[in-house]
């Protein structure tokens, strides 16, 4: 967690507030749900209406790895397919 917190953007908060902002962004809360809500196995879709940040693109790559769920997110630009811990853009975003 504390990788993950030093790469995103918010340089000019301590890590405590930074990993505090970080675990409240919809997308992670919303996959949260979708996880103790639907049955192993299940894909899982989240739209949003803002783009996705660096620190929820990373989370949900291992997410999508540790619980072996396909998981497609939709933002204000692109479809995000991850399945295995990879991403289809390529981590180009």
């Amino acid at each position: 967690m504390v990788d993950l917190i030093q790469r995103s953007d918010m340089h000019d908060m301590d890590n405590e507030e930074k990993e505090y902002n970080l675990k409240h962004h919809s997308e992670k809360l919303a996959i949260a749900f979708a996880l103790m809500n639907t049955p192993a196995g299940v894909p899982i879709r989240v739209m949003k209406n803002l783009r996705v940040c660096s620190d929820c693109h990373v989370a949900i790559k291992y997410i999508s790895e540790i619980k072996n769920r396909e998981i497609v997110v939709r933002d204000a630009s692109r479809f995000y397919h991850f399945r295995n811990g990879k991403c289809s853009c390529g981590d180009y975003w």
